[in-house]
């Protein structure tokens, strides 16, 4: 996703984090400033709804197009470690790298990394 579009998205986030606050907080209020848009007090409680869905699916299109495989991400970045390495060599020397220490996760990390080494051919 390119920059400006997700700018926008956190813009739009903020924009209905902000009004689902104030409508959560004066739903059924007669002074409201929702009464500007909607005169009827009983629709608020459906609108607060709406808003909190909206909150729901664009943090959900903002997570979804992060990077999702940093290890991957790095990996790629990294391909030059190949040069006559067998990848349990290369995956122990990154993990090493990372700080990450032998422990009762550390064979997980590793296989994953060599999966991922072994996709990069």
């Amino acid at each position: 996703m390119k920059q400006n579009i997700r700018k926008g998205f956190y813009g739009l986030l903020a924009f209905l984090m902000v009004t689902t606050f104030y409508m959560i907080f004066n739903a059924g209020n007669p002074h409201s400033v929702m009464r500007l848009l909607v005169k009827d007090p009983s629709y608020d409680i459906f609108i607060t709804v709406l808003l909190a869905l909206g909150i729901a699916v664009v943090s959900m299109i903002l997570t979804r197009n992060r990077e999702a495989e940093p290890l991957k991400h790095l990996l790629e970045l990294n391909i030059d470690w190949r040069k006559g390495k067998s990848e349990e060599q290369i995956a122990v020397s990154f993990l090493s790298e990372m700080g990450y220490k032998k422990g009762i996760l550390y064979p997980l990390a590793k296989r994953k990394v060599i999966r991922y080494l072994s996709k990069l051919d």
